[in-house]
C-alpha cells in the first residue's frame, strides 16, 4: 500500500511498529509523520545493504492525523514452539491463499512440481522478499525440535 492509504489505516489508533533491526520502522514512522524528526540510521555499505539499528527504547509518538504511533528498538531473533513445518505458510497469507491450488497438499513450495505459489512467484503475484522470509524461515526451522528460530 502506499502513504496516503497508510494514513488512512493509522488514523485515529494506536498503533505498534515492530521488526528486525535496521528494517526501517522508523524511517516509516517519519515518512508518516515528517515533523517527529525520528533519528534514523544510513544504510549498511556492508555486503547486507540494510538500516542499521538506531531506536534503543519503545516510544509512543501522537499523529497529527489522530492516533499514535509507537517506534520499538529491533528484534534480533524470534522463534515459534510447537509448529510443524508445513504449517509455516499459514503466516503468510499470500501464500497460504494459493497453496490450496498446489497439486499436491504438503507442498512446501520450493521445489515441488504444479505448484501455485512458485507459479504466482514466477508471475510476479507475490513480492520476492515475501517469498525469501518464507524461505527463510523454512531454512530456520529445527526437524527435531519442531521449532524455528532466527537471529539476524
Amino acid at each position: 500500500i502506499g502513504l496516503e492509504e497508510l494514513k488512512k489505516v493509522l488514523k485515529d489508533k494506536n498503533t505498534l511498529l515492530s521488526g528486525h533491526s535496521g528494517v526501517g520502522k522508523s524511517t516509516l514512522i517519519n515518512a508518516v509523520e515528517p515533523s517527529l524528526d525520528i533519528r534514523t540510521g544510513e544504510v549498511s555499505t556492508s555486503s547486507h545493504h540494510k538500516g542499521q539499528h538506531t531506536t534503543t527504547f519503545a516510544e509512543m509518538h501522537p499523529l497529527q492525523i489522530g492516533g499514535d504511533i509507537i517506534d520499538t528498538p529491533g528484534i534480533k531473533g524470534f522463534g515459534l514452539v510447537n509448529m510443524e513445518k508445513e504449517e509455516i505458510s499459514h503466516f503468510f497469507p499470500e501464500i497460504f491463499a494459493l497453496s490450496k491450488g498446489c497439486k499436491y497438499h504438503n507442498c512446501l513450495h520450493v521445489n515441488e512440481p504444479l505448484c501455485a505459489v512458485k507459479e504466482a512467484i514466477e508471475s510476479n503475484n507475490i513480492a520476492p522478499t515475501r517469498y525469501e522470509s518464507y524461505i527463510n524461515q523454512l531454512n530456520d526451522y529445527d526437524e527435531e525440535n519442531h521449532y524455528r528460530s532466527t537471529s539476524h
